[in-house]
């Protein structure tokens, strides 16, 4: 039997990631969308509410020297770790502490940033309401904070499910035991062939969806002591009562009235009186289950729409790759630019069609406004002699058709854009933490602010070469002695190469593109 009496969290560990969508400059960029003046990302203070680990909070101190911040959480083993990787990365602004947040008040200090992630859903009442206190009483004039949780009408099945589940386990303690038993009796109801059609249907959903959930996520999110959804109308009030509004969602294209059809956006402009009201309407058509909802003080003053001369301010990245080569941005003849996941855009306009080939060409970098401007008008043969008649209508029509894209996720903008290297060099260096965590398991974190997969022996044990002492032939022989000892097993056609001088040449012939995969995710400290 296990200590019932334990922090969960020390009992199963749910290990840390990066959140880009909790970023400071996600924020910042999102509050200065709606007429907001945020704090400089660069020098900003930064609160992270149920830090975990850490690993989150500690990649944001990694990118921004400069910026001062903070974790908290409940759980000793999460700080510990995270506390032991700070140490060894050297990182002198940023503090992990082991506290209860029900302790912290006004004089913890002043942040621009708040950030809490899967946490007001799964704490008691009393504590929500502390989230909600400290992100009044600790935010700045200007300050965002982020706060994610599970919402209704979404969350209705997910609450049958764990209700049956936690029936289930009532008897069990060890957390694997109750996680299998919950996993099998879904599987056992699912598979049961009882119950009406849309019961059944139900059910095989629900169980797809926990067979994809790790072990320490289902554990703490759906079997956890609690788990309190909310209609959104309920946050908002929640919110207002502690002085704070309704910013945006952290994912811009979650509030796209846009993807609903004509007619439903007809109605839904009748029933909404507000931008809250029109949310919560969102909810109803979209069965919303989850939200990462930014608010900000009730005094500060919104735009109702994003500010689009804001745009200029910005700098743009994108993954898009035209579809066909070379683009004919001399016509209005239609491009396709094809993304990841499906993403695309479809346009005729020539101005639009240059600027996502300059980002394309830059990736991963961002493009200032400007000098994307400029680049799209030179590559149209437009002449920077035009009256500023003719350049003020080329910005409204390239701002709007960024806008847009941004909304439909195949854009990205950036008050302060990431800062790396995309080549390696002649000894190349990459992110510490991504050495670190490369060490540990297959996931890093780059300088995106995104979770890498490593997968690949070959590419995990290279990443913890990369510390800028080696050169190409340096980390030939490296990684041939780790074959040798056995550490790097390589494959070729499919079969382990056990002969060393053919594993040799085997890394010598994989090494380069291994070095420009590694350039492409962001990896190279600049």
């Amino acid at each position: 039997m296990s200590d019932v009496t334990a922090n969960p969290y020390d009992t199963l560990v749910y290990p840390g990631f990066a959140l880009p969508q909790a970023h400071p400059d996600r924020l910042a960029t999102l509050a200065t969308l709606f007429g907001m003046t945020p704090a400089e990302v660069s020098h900003c203070r930064v609160l992270e509410l149920g830090c975990g680990d850490g690993v989150n909070l500690i990649g944001v101190a990694l990118e921004l020297p400069e910026a001062e911040c903070v974790g908290v959480d409940l759980a000793a083993s999460g700080i510990k770790k995270g506390q032991a990787l700070v140490g060894e990365l050297g990182l002198k602004n940023i503090t992990l502490q082991q506290c209860n947040i029900m302790e912290l008040d006004k004089d913890f200090g002043q942040f621009d940033f708040i950030i809490a992630h899967g946490l007001y859903s799964w704490v008691p009442a009393s504590v929500r309401d502390k989230i909600l206190t400290i992100c009044e009483g600790n935010l700045t004039e200007n300050g965002v904070a982020y706060v994610s949780y599970n919402t209704y009408p979404g969350c209705h099945l997910r609450d049958m499910m764990r209700n049956m589940m936690l029936y289930h386990v009532r008897d069990f303690s060890d957390p694997q035991q109750r996680i299998d038993e919950s996993r099998a009796l879904i599987r056992f109801l699912a598979e049961s062939g009882m119950g009406n059609e849309q019961y059944r249907k139900s059910l095989q959903k629900e169980l797809e969806s926990i067979i994809a959930r790790s072990d320490y996520g289902f554990f703490h999110d759906d079997l956890g002591e609690v788990n309190a959804p909310v209609y959104f109308h309920q946050f908002a009030e929640h919110a207002a009562r502690h002085g704070l509004q309704y910013l945006s969602e952290a994912d811009f294209v979650e509030i796209q009235v846009g993807v609903c059809p004509p007619h439903v956006v007809e109605v839904l402009k009748q029933l909404s009186s507000n931008r809250v009201a029109q949310e919560q309407y969102m909810d109803f058509l979209k069965g919303r289950r989850f939200r990462q909802t930014l608010m900000c003080h009730s005094n500060v003053e919104l735009d109702e729409e994003p500010r689009v001369d804001n745009l200029r301010r910005f700098s743009v990245s994108s993954q898009l790759r035209p579809e066909i080569t070379p683009v004919d941005y001399a016509s209005c003849e239609a491009a396709v630019f094809l993304g990841t996941e499906g993403r695309s855009i479809k346009t005729e306009n020539p101005l639009m069609k240059a600027a996502l080939l300059t980002l394309s060409n830059a990736w991963p970098h961002a493009v200032h406004f400007n000098d994307l401007f400029n680049e799209a008008r030179r590559l149209c043969g437009r002449s920077s002699a035009q009256n500023g008649e003719e350049i003020l209508y080329d910005v409204r029509v390239l701002t709007a058709s960024l806008l847009r894209a941004y909304a439909g996720t195949t854009v990205e903008f950036h008050v302060l854009p990431p800062h790396f290297v995309s080549r390696p060099s002649v000894r190349p260096v990459v992110s510490p933490l991504a050495r670190l965590q490369a060490r540990e398991g297959k996931r890093v974190t780059n300088f995106r602010h995104t979770t890498i997969a490593v997968e690949g022996p070959l590419e995990r044990q290279l990443l913890q070469l990369l510390d800028g002492s080696r050169d190409r032939t340096a980390l030939l022989d490296d990684l041939s002695r780790l074959v040798e000892t056995g550490t790097l097993t390589m494959q070729k056609d499919g079969e382990s190469v056990t002969d060393l001088e053919i594993a040799r040449q085997t890394i010598a012939t994989e090494l380069e593109g291994k070095l420009v995969e590694i350039g492409k995710n962001a990896l190279f400290v600049a």
